[in-house]
């Protein structure tokens, strides 16, 4: 699996390094984790559009900072790309919350498809959403990709650091994308947690403030980089 590009790689509050994005382009088709308020915008200046004949959407949660930008990006997909995204989900009682939050930002039912995620796959990648604990009654996924070459895992949201500790141990895994926080509000994985695990497979992103992100490069871990950013300096 190529590497995940990340157009923001900061929690909630952090506008220095923007909601926690990023995409995949294979070929004609482009996929995209999550999707932070002004998401489109970065996209476009990523040129993740060129060439692009196949959009895919994965949301992991409903936290604003995730969704914020949904609605805007299903509009240009199919007004300026003339393309109508494909949102991917688990779970039927998950497709119904994601309509209805479309529904309440006035976006049409004809302008998106919902697609199950044993549907999904492009060349010989293939994902599952598999459900984790974030924050009370709100529906919360990670995702598990896997093509011939192994298997690559995306936290979304989450504190179960418990799994992430199986998956470092776990061959199988080649790489685990995952979010860190120095205030955890029972929501995050603390940093101090992550600290001894196995550094070459973790990759850290969705960090709560630019300090944290600073101590993780300097601990000598891999972050995840925003393109053409100069935070990566």
């Amino acid at each position: 699996m190529k590497k995940l590009s990340f157009i923001g790689i900061g929690g909630s509050t952090n506008i220095e390094l923007g909601g926690n994005c990023c995409y995949l382009k294979e070929e004609d088709n482009l996929l995209v984790i999550d999707m932070c308020e002004g998401a489109t915008e970065k996209l476009e200046k990523a040129s993740a559009f060129k060439d692009i004949k196949n959009i895919y959407v994965a949301i992991t949660h409903t936290h604003f900072d995730h969704v914020a930008g949904l609605g805007v990006f299903i509009w240009y997909c199919n007004f300026n790309l003339n393309i109508s995204p494909k949102i991917i989900y688990s779970d039927f009682k998950y497709v119904h919350t994601l309509k209805k939050l479309l529904k309440l930002t006035g976006v049409d039912k004809k302008l998106v498809k919902f697609v199950r995620e044993s549907s999904f796959k492009i060349n010989d990648l293939k994902l599952n959403m598999q459900r984790t604990t974030h924050t009370p009654k709100l529906q919360c996924f990670g995702i598990m990709f896997q093509d011939k070459l192994g298997k690559y895992y995306y936290t979304g949201d989450t504190n179960d650091i418990n799994y992430i500790k199986e998956l470092c141990e776990d061959k199988n895994i080649k790489t685990i994308y995952t979010e860190i926080a120095t205030e955890t509000y029972n929501a995050h994985i603390k940093y101090d947690d992550i600290i001894n695990l196995e550094k070459e497979k973790l990759i850290l992103m969705h960090f709560d403030t630019v300090e944290l992100y600073k101590k993780a490069i300097r601990d000598g871990f891999k972050v995840a980089r925003i393109e053409g950013s100069e935070a990566n300096e």
